[in-house]
């Protein structure tokens, strides 16, 4: 549950080819440290091309993130895409409210987020594509940077098997 189905360096790198690959038609995206450092504001220019990049591949995109109302609403007025707050992720009604807004089921739908524990497990649980990206930054949170050690870790084959660059 914990096992990615597509390891990226940044956001960016999930272009539409690479998803429609797997058969995404829609896509559901983490906020902070995934496409706006958490310790920013200003959502970068890369990540505002990337995805618009998505939607004029037709693909629709709305952010699923667990941070605070007011940053999630900000970016999704400036992106002009749906969103939600304090999503609940990993929790599948988390999941379920996004592939309900999008239109598309699970297996059509990725989630593209920096944490194993909320991104990767939560769309492995609801059955769709999980793509993994290197965190922005190490987080600003206690349990945040606690997480990254466990992250790292696990995804070295929890000190087996062959390390994955992060």
């Amino acid at each position: 549950m914990l096992t990615p189905d597509v390891v990226v360096s940044v956001a960016h790198d999930a272009t539409p080819e690479l998803l429609g690959g797997y058969g995404v038609k829609a896509v559901m995206v983490d906020l902070d440290d995934t496409i706006l450092a958490s310790n920013e504001t200003e959502l970068p220019e890369s990540a505002r091309d990337w995805l618009a990049s998505l939607r004029e591949a037709g693909l629709p995109v709305a952010l699923l993130s667990n941070g605070a109302r007011e940053r999630v609403e900000r970016c999704c007025r400036e992106l002009d895409i749906e969103g939600f707050h304090l999503a609940g992720k990993p929790f599948w009604w988390a999941f379920r409210r996004g592939l309900k807004r999008l239109g598309y089921g699970a297996s059509e739908t990725a989630m593209i987020g920096d944490q194993l524990f909320t991104d990767v497990l939560g769309a492995n649980l609801a059955g769709m594509v999980s793509v993994l990206v290197r965190p922005l930054t190490p987080g600003k949170l206690p349990h945040t940077r606690a997480a990254r050690y466990l992250e790292r870790w696990i995804l070295q084959g929890g000190g087996h098997g062959r390390p994955v660059d992060r």
